[in-house]
């Protein structure tokens, strides 16, 4: 897994390219696509559906379970802690957020917060995905510019 490690970034960073299959990407866009329309959320510059907890700055609350289709990629997911991308974490997955961007879109450099520590996965269809990580201005705040 060492290969897929990413540098110049927090040691903590990897990139699988690949990771699903053009089926599997397929399978995913058909079952994001076919929820109810009060599932999508529409934001200013997005739009998103919310699946398992709703964030809470007192923790994770669980509304409901995954949706069955998100299944088959939490486990190969899961598989990596084996791998060690994941060592001497044992965890499952909670919660699900699918974010919609239009070609420009995104949103503003922001902290996730503590319910997202220690992992996140992400998994992105039918496009590439830019991240750029900053460092906060001031260690006591947490806040980035």
């Amino acid at each position: 897994m060492e290969i897929y490690k990413l540098t110049n970034v927090p040691d903590t960073l990897y990139y699988i390219p690949n990771f699903i299959t053009i089926e599997e990407e397929e399978y995913l866009l058909s079952c994001v696509n076919n929820v109810p329309r009060t599932r999508w959320v529409q934001l200013r510059n997005r739009r998103l559906q919310n699946w398992g907890g709703q964030p809470h700055s007192k923790g994770m609350i669980q509304t409901e379970s995954l949706p069955k289709w998100l299944e088959p990629f939490t486990e190969r997911i899961l598989k990596l802690e084996n791998q060690t991308i994941f060592p001497d974490h044992i965890f499952q997955f909670n919660h699900c957020l699918v974010n919609e961007y239009e070609s420009g879109q995104g949103i503003m450099p922001h902290t996730d917060g503590p319910v997202y520590h220690p992992i996140v996965s992400t998994i992105s269809l039918q496009s590439h995905t830019v991240i750029e990580f900053y460092r906060p201005i001031d260690s006591n705040n947490k806040e980035v510019r």
